[in-house]
């Protein structure tokens, strides 16, 4: 049998790793008097999935498919994309952007989601247009994120554009647009008339379309060329010039994706035309 100076050795030892295990908290009693409990250490927090700073574990899921774009209107964007997997199940979506070699986030959506609408910002005050790159990641319940899903660019219009001279400019041009739409496809005539009292040489005609999946496939009267939304139109060699009050008449037919919207900032030689859409 154990004496009594053994036991309370014994009983100290135990004491001493049970603290060892715990922490320590100070517990007010009375004024000028403190006594001490024992409560064991909180766990630390759990990362929460596709939350910023969420650290990155185990496999990471494979990679959604490149997005495609649904619709444009005004700065609200709906894309669609084909689903990633992951042997953990995904967490999230994750719409990026790439801006000037930044990448940052522009969107959130759900585990089941392929698709979805969001808004990108407007282009500065005077700018016609900014392209946005935009790109899909998914992350994992673990919160693993894919390789990036391939990239599409989607242009924002200002709704607003101001102009920098305080003096007026002279529109020395009118343009007359008429176009009949079909499932996909596009017919569009112009007539283009000098209103200035001086001939128009070499006269070149630009505009840009407003939906991203408006091509021009076949045009006439006039040389065609598309880099992105801007068309442009140059005068055959058979007529270069535009006198005072003539009009050209040219054309050309087309094919659209989610809309065949009008064109917009139509210019003749550089300089601004006024436009007339006619509806028939």
């Amino acid at each position: 049998m154990r004496s009594k100076t053994e036991m309370s050795a014994w009983l100290t030892a135990v004491l001493l790793a049970a603290a060892a295990l715990v922490a320590p908290v100070v517990v007010e009693t009375e004024p000028g008097a403190a006594a001490y409990a024992l409560t064991t250490a909180p766990p630390p927090p759990t990362p929460i999935p596709c939350e910023p700073g969420t650290p990155s574990a185990g496999t990471p899921p494979t990679a959604p498919g490149t997005p495609e774009i649904v619709s444009v209107l005004l700065n609200s964007v709906s894309l669609r994309w084909a689903a990633a997997t992951d042997e953990d199940g995904i967490a999230c979506y994750r719409v990026m952007e790439t801006r000037d070699g930044v990448t940052f986030r522009v969107a959130t959506f759900g585990p089941d989601a392929t698709g979805g609408a969001f808004a990108l910002g407007w282009p500065p005050s005077g700018v016609a247009y900014v392209d946005h790159e935009l790109h899909v990641v998914a992350v994992d319940t673990l919160g693993a994120v894919s390789p990036a899903s391939g990239s599409v660019t989607v242009r924002i219009y200002n709704d607003v554009i101001t102009t920098p001279s305080p003096s007026p400019r002279t529109i020395n041009c009118r343009v007359d647009y008429r176009q009949v739409t079909w499932a996909g496809g596009m017919t569009a005539t112009i007539e283009l008339t000098n209103t200035s009292t001086t001939p128009v040489r070499d006269w070149r005609l630009t505009f840009l379309f407003t939906n991203p999946g408006q091509t021009v496939s076949l045009g006439w009267s006039a040389t065609w060329s598309q880099t992105g939304a801007e068309v442009t139109a140059v005068a055959p060699s058979w007529g270069t010039d535009i006198a005072p009050g003539q009009t050209v008449h040219l054309g050309f037919n087309g094919s659209y994706a989610g809309g065949g919207s009008n064109p917009m900032q139509w210019r003749l030689n550089g300089e601004p035309c006024t436009v007339k859409i006619v509806t028939t």
